[in-house]
């Protein structure tokens, strides 16, 4: 078997610890510095998946927010990023430097050539091939390693601002077509298992966490930026072993769905507007599926006397309202 040609997740691991450690030998005051810009400039390509020039010319303290851990990239690919959680102490720590209030928008600038260099020189002690350790390489293992966690191409596609063909096609080939094999992998596994629950189901990263006496709320930002609220019993929850920053998977339950025809004040948690791309009414009962603006399908039961005051229709905008207890989490 031949061994791969881009970083696994194991590896792109132990490169991020590589770093923490290079950062952390610094001998004297200068030297931290220079280092600590160049790990914050490493976490930016190895998490948030952006270009080197993208990273250079980024405004750090003005475009990241610490609290939300969001990245805004300005034109000509502009984009938000969410960061894990696992990375912004780091980000927290390098950002209250005092050099990098006074240094501003300078404070990521490097020569091109020199960043490259140092990528190579941290990455030396785990003896991969060099075309492995660069910025772009480190960017395209990143978009695998989303791609492994099963978020949809079309989503890691727009993580990584790729909105030329070239661009798509590049990404696709990288390390010997690997983004394609594992996109027919996550599609063959999909199709020996598809069910109806699946078009309610959405994809993101565990960013809050409440624990009560008996339940506990789980938030999760999806990858299109959507905030989803889950109630999970206690046992289930210490059973799963969820965490932050832990990819999951959250379906919510067609019959505890509220529809409405604008965004309301009400006790319930979840609201997503979408717009209706299919209606089946019956005597009795209605089904309709609603189609948010990233894709994903919401299909919901409904009375019909109460669905008919709606007056839906194909193509007509609605709101889709449910609770946090209708909300069931599972991990892939």
């Amino acid at each position: 078997m031949q061994p791969p040609h881009h970083l696994t997740r194991d590896k792109l691991e132990q490169l991020t610890l590589c770093w923490e450690k290079w950062e952390a030998e610094a001998t004297t005051p200068a030297r931290r510095l220079v280092r600590s810009r160049l790990h914050l400039l490493f976490l930016l390509i190895r998490y948030g998946g952006l270009r080197l020039g993208e990273a250079l010319g980024l405004n750090a303290r003005s475009a990241m927010d610490t609290v939300t851990c969001m990245v805004h990239v300005p034109e000509p690919n502009t984009r938000d990023v969410l960061l894990p959680i696992s990375c912004m102490k780091h980000v927290r720590r390098i950002l209250s430097l005092p050099e990098a209030e006074r240094m501003g928008a300078d404070f990521l600038r490097f020569d091109q050539g020199f960043v490259r260099k140092k990528f190579y020189a941290v990455a030396r002690p785990l003896d991969i091939d060099s075309s492995m350790a660069g910025p772009r390489a480190i960017r395209y293992a990143r978009g695998l390693e989303l791609l492994e966690l099963h978020v949809p191409l079309n989503l890691v596609q727009k993580f990584l601002g790729q909105q030329k063909p070239s661009q798509i096609a590049a990404f696709l080939e990288f390390g010997g077509g690997e983004a394609k094999r594992i996109v027919r992998a996550n599609i063959a596994t999909r199709n020996q298992s598809v069910s109806e629950s699946e078009h309610n189901s959405f994809l993101g990263i565990v960013t809050d966490i409440v624990m009560g006496m008996r339940t506990v709320s789980v938030e999760i930002t999806t990858f299109s930026d959507l905030r989803i609220t889950a109630l999970c019993p206690i046992k289930q929850f210490m059973r799963m072993e969820l965490r932050a920053n832990q990819v999951v998977t959250a379906i919510v339950d067609p019959d505890q769905m509220t529809l409405a025809t604008e965004k309301i004040p009400c006790s319930l948690s979840n609201c997503v507007s979408g717009t209706v791309c299919s209606l089946h009414q019956e005597q009795v009962e209605s089904f309709i599926c609603v189609e948010l603006s990233d894709g994903t399908r919401l299909c919901a039961n409904q009375e019909t006397a109460a669905l008919e005051k709606l007056k839906p229709r194909e193509r007509k905008k609605i709101c889709v309202l449910f609770p946090s207890r209708a909300v069931r989490l599972c991990l892939d």
